[in-house]
């Protein structure tokens, strides 16, 4: 029984070790494929709503309607830097705070029924699950909240020299601003598109342009959006022609989203060495020690029975 276990756990160590291995490598690649795309590299294809985004509106939905018990278990919570978070990543799933603490409740009761499953059946390693696993699935909805904002402030900046090309040929031809924006982002996706139609709909409620203007950097955290709307106040004071301002800032955004990306090029190598170095070189080692030792101990003559 004991040979049975100890094989049993070295397996584990390897596999887990692989399978880390390619996690990394994959989020890696996937990486690369976005940045191919948003360089125009590649042509982004656009899919039906997939498995995955089906299977996530469902759970945040289930999280919404457990939000009366989650209020219950604000622990780790700061209220306010929650809300900014959810405003940053745009409230996915329109999902609010109470949404949130319900959403971290239906992972950590999910958690801890998977190890109560893993336990029940005497599987490898079920109490580090019956540990990681509500831990987990308490933890990974504000890791994925902050992933989830960071990457859509990345994405309006990647966005904004495409939008600040289109304004610039639109007002050049004689359209006036507002008539401008309305057009180039009736013919957008994605944030940006979603934070200028917030920007319009304020502009046609009445908010006087400059406040508009402040309520949109306030809602990001993008330094090329607020550079943006801090040229066209300006603009807008001193007379500035806004087209030749917007293909100027729209040059200027490309050279400085190229320099960034040749910068993630040149970070790629480190990490894939630690990769190899940390994760696949001691899952390839644990598992040539393992069977090893498991000669040593199993199989004696494995080591002395040729020099007799």
């Amino acid at each position: 029984m004991q040979f049975f276990s100890t094989i049993i756990i070295v397996t584990a160590l390897a596999i887990f070790s692989w399978a880390l291995a390619v996690t990394c490598l994959y989020l890696n690649w996937l990486n690369k494929k976005s940045l191919l795309e948003h360089l125009g590299a590649k042509k982004e294809k656009r899919k039906k709503e997939s498995i995955r985004t089906r299977l996530t509106n469902s759970i945040i939905n289930l999280g919404k309607k457990c939000a009366p018990v989650g209020q219950r278990f604000k622990l780790f919570v700061n209220t306010e830097k929650l809300e900014r978070q959810l405003a940053l990543a745009g409230n996915p799933g329109d999902l609010n705070v109470g949404g949130f603490l319900g959403l971290r409740f239906v992972l950590f009761v999910s958690g801890l029924l998977i190890a109560d499953v893993w336990l029940y059946f005497d599987m490898p390693l079920a109490l580090f699950a019956l540990i990681a696993l509500p831990v987990g699935g308490f933890i990974y909805p504000s890791v994925w909240i902050s992933m989830a904002a960071k990457s859509r402030q990345e994405q309006i900046g990647l966005d904004l020299p495409d939008f600040l090309d289109g304004m610039s040929v639109t007002l050049q031809a004689g359209v006036p601003l507002d008539a401008a924006m309305d057009q180039v982002v009736n013919h957008m996706e994605g944030p940006l598109a979603e934070e200028l139609q917030r920007f319009n709909r304020e502009l046609e409620l009445g908010v006087p342009r400059e406040e508009a203007y402040h309520r949109l950097v306030n809602r990001n955290e993008c330094e090329e959006l607020e550079t943006l709307v801090q040229s066209l106040i300006q603009g807008s004071k001193l007379g500035v022609p806004i087209a030749r301002t917007f293909k100027v800032m729209a040059d200027d955004m490309r050279i400085t989203r190229f320099n960034k990306v040749k910068e993630k090029a040149a970070k790629a190598s480190p990490k894939v060495t630690l990769v190899t170095s940390f994760v696949i070189t001691p899952g390839v080692m644990i598992a040539i020690l393992g069977l090893i030792v498991l000669n040593i101990i199993y199989n004696p003559q494995f080591i002395g029975g040729g020099f007799r």
